[in-house]
């Protein structure tokens, strides 16, 4: 009864992480025209499913300084960072940094691709930030506002599969106890079994005749 206790409890655990949903909110933060902070609010992405992993895009339209801003780091050569805060239904909160050149992101019109890594218990792992590699460039018009326009995906991370080591432990346990009962027959060949003793007399004996040639032809007398 006992055993069927476990069994059952370790098959629903199992269950539930293959079955696994829940809400998923990402709050994103950037490091453009955030005054005397380091980083202030760019938007939030809101999934209500994870196993849907329908996505809404909710982000603050860039305005003129934010492009200044960005054009004085394209300069630079310098990188956009952002930062997202994910928190899931469980109660947790991870935070993740990722950039991108700043050029990068002028060049591209303002569009990139946010990605989030997920493990199939619903764990986040990571959550990436990129632009499109474009060779044409995506001027901005003068404007008041310049809407940013990201796409979301949800990556489904498989985990490798885990060795059994139980298993192997127990195997090289039962090979021992059957050596020591004597039950465990070695079908090894001779020289398999004892090519240790055999290759140094071999040695042994190819120096031993290569110091001992045979002795030159005697003169004729």
């Amino acid at each position: 009864m006992h055993l069927m206790f476990i069994f059952l409890t370790i098959f629903f655990h199992y269950v539930a992480c293959l079955d696994y949903d829940g809400w998923m909110n990402i709050k994103v933060d950037h490091s453009l025209n955030c005054a005397s902070e380091k980083y202030c609010k760019r938007g939030t992405i809101t999934l209500k499913s994870i196993r849907a992993g329908t996505a809404i895009i909710d982000q603050i339209p860039f305005n003129r300084k934010h492009i200044k801003e960005l054009q004085e780091l394209a300069e630079l050569d310098g990188f956009y960072t952002i930062r997202t805060l994910v928190s899931t239904a469980e109660g947790k909160e991870i935070e993740f940094l990722s950039s991108v050149k700043a050029k990068g992101l002028l060049e591209n019109g303002l569009s990139d691709i946010i990605s989030a890594w997920v493990l199939p218990s619903g764990e986040v792992i990571a959550v990436t930030f990129q632009v499109m590699n474009s060779t044409q460039t995506n001027a901005l018009n003068l404007d008041s506002e310049y809407p940013i326009n990201s796409d979301f995906y949800l990556r489904h991370v498989d985990q490798a599969p885990v060795p059994d080591t139980a298993s192997y432990i127990q195997k090289l346990e039962r090979e021992r106890e059957a050596r020591e009962k004597g039950e465990l027959k070695d079908n090894r060949s001779f020289l398999a079994k004892y090519w240790m003793y055999i290759v140094p007399i071999a040695v042994f004996v190819m120096i031993s005749g290569a110091g001992n040639p045979e002795g030159a032809a005697q003169p004729s007398r």
